[in-house]
Order: structure tokens, then sequence, then C-alpha cells
């Protein structure tokens, strides 16, 4: 009996969030159309000073993250990210993650980032989730925003 609720919630909740415009489509595999997606429902109730605290640090870490784009000092040969990819140019956050074929395997954006810290600016490199990688993810995210969702999608 439970595990039949279960069912039944999570089909509500699919249908909630897929909506009613995708559902004829999603229905019938035969109908081409797109692929439904998620739509994200914020919370109308969140407190406005943890809104206003979060936006803060966000803003904080992207900052950071314009910061070390620019720093020579990341790598050893005297390069920056800025000089291969001008504020955040041709980095295509929206892609990952995503298989790299010079790297075999399905890597996130901080393993890219991380790549080229360690190849092109001969650098060390640093622990994924460390806040320097995390500042360089938020500052190519936040230059790439609009970019619409396509993960795994292939490029350079």
């Amino acid at each position: 009996m439970r595990g039949q609720a279960m069912r039944w919630a999570g089909i509500l909740l699919w249908i909630f969030t897929v909506g009613t415009a995708d559902l004829a489509v999603a229905a019938d595999p035969t109908v081409p159309g797109p692929v439904p997606q998620r739509r994200y429902i914020q919370s109308p109730k969140l407190d406005p000073e943890v809104v206003k605290r979060e936006q803060e640090e966000i803003q904080k870490m992207v900052k950071r993250g314009d910061e070390l784009w620019h720093d020579r000092s990341l790598g050893t040969n005297g390069m920056a990210c800025n000089m291969c990819h001008p504020d955040a140019t041709v980095t295509h956050p929206e892609t990952f993650p995503k298989y790299k074929t010079m790297l075999g395997r399905v890597i996130t954006a901080q393993e890219m980032i991380n790549w080229c810290i360690q190849v092109p600016l001969q650098g060390k490199g640093f622990p994924i989730g460390s806040p320097v990688l995390t500042a360089l993810e938020a500052y190519m995210n936040d230059q790439n925003k609009g970019q619409v969702m396509e993960t795994g999608l292939p490029s350079p």
C-alpha cells in the first residue's frame, strides 16, 4: 500500500512539474516534440534576508573568480585563463558535464578548469570543490548567463 501511494505521489509530482502542455507529447512517444523539462518552482515564502545573503555570497564568489580568471600566477608560465577565454568566452559551462575526447571520459566544469590550470597554464591544479575552482566556475557561469542548458553537448 505504501509503495503504491509513493508511486502515485511521484506521478502527481511529475504531472505538476512537467505541466499539461508537455503531458500530451510525453504520453505518446510517437509524437515528435520537445523533451519535457522540469520547471523550477522557487518558494515564494523564502525569507528576504536569506535571499539577500545568498545573492551577496554568490557575488563575492563571482568577484573572486574574476580576480582568479585574470591571475597569471595560477600557473607557472605567466598565462591566465582570460588569455584564451576573455570574459569566459568559449567555455560553454552550460554543456557540462560532458564527454571530453582528450580526457577519455565524462567530466565536470571544475575538472575542465583544473585541466586548463594544469596543462595550458602549467600549474598544480586544485581539489575539486575547492574555493578556487568554485570561484572560477562561478565567474564562468556568471559570464555565460542566459545560455540554454545543453548538458553533454559536444564542444571544442
